[in-house]
């Protein structure tokens, strides 16, 4: 597989304080992703200049094989759609959520068809279209900012914690979706999450940042069964201590 994401040396920072250092990734087409690590790591930032929300310190960034730079943000973000911790759903129907980045994009609307397929491919029945968003439950939310992610057609998901607000039986619903997702469509996903069982339940390739650096990646069942640095069985270790 061809890298769809590359990172050279990106640094990065917040009021000049080092969140990211010197931070050299491949993200292959098709693949998948969990983006693990302690509070502070740097998890989140990574996912933050994957969508072009914030800029490296240092170091550089392509899609493909054009570098970031030379992408408007809003071009990148139509290849390179991001999915938030809290769930954000506009007023009116979730039909009306589908179709606003279509709106922002001035594009013909979608047929009723297209729109029962994202949400189908998001874990919900065409029976939510005329549903009124705000009434819906918070899982129900994520699965339509999902739907809504996924009408511009991306190359790359990126999931920010996305079963934060969960609990513990809808959040592994919505992994079982995530990795369907990856699976139908050979979409490149790249989830942030906190929970090493979830990451477990993804069975994607694990990142393990720790202080701004790449400590470790690997298989989930390699992390899992015997990580191969001391950062990562030190993880491990604590995550199993707290839960």
């Amino acid at each position: 597989m061809s890298p769809v994401i590359r990172l050279e040396q990106v640094s990065a920072a917040k009021q000049d304080r080092p969140v990211l250092g010197a931070v050299t990734l491949a993200f292959d087409s098709g693949a998948a992703y969990s983006i693990l690590g302690p509070s502070g790591a740097g998890k989140t930032t990574l996912l933050r200049l994957l969508n072009r929300l914030e800029e490296p310190s240092s170091g550089a960034l392509w899609y493909r094989d054009t570098p970031y730079r030379e992408i408007s943000p809003i071009t990148l973000r139509r290849r390179v759609a991001m999915v938030f911790q809290v769930p954000v759903v506009f007023p009116g129907t979730v039909r009306d959520n589908l179709m606003t980045p279509l709106r922002l994009q001035k594009r013909a609307s979608a047929d009723h068809g297209v729109l029962v397929g994202r949400l189908d491919l998001a874990g919900l029945d065409g029976g939510f279209l005329d549903r009124d968003a705000s009434e819906l439950s918070v899982g129900e939310k994520q699965r339509v900012c999902i739907a809504r992610a996924l009408m511009n057609d991306p190359e790359v998901l990126l999931l920010d914690e996305p079963s934060a607000a969960l609990d513990p039986a809808t959040t592994r619903r919505l992994i079982e979706s995530i990795v369907d997702l990856n699976r139908r469509l050979g979409l490149t996903v790249i989830m942030v999450t906190h929970q090493p069982e979830q990451a477990r339940v993804f069975g994607a390739q694990v990142i393990l940042l720790s202080g701004g650096a790449v400590a470790e990646q690997a298989s989930a069942a390699e992390f899992f069964v015997a990580p191969a640095t001391a950062e990562g069985r030190r993880y491990l270790n604590l995550s199993e201590a707290s839960s």
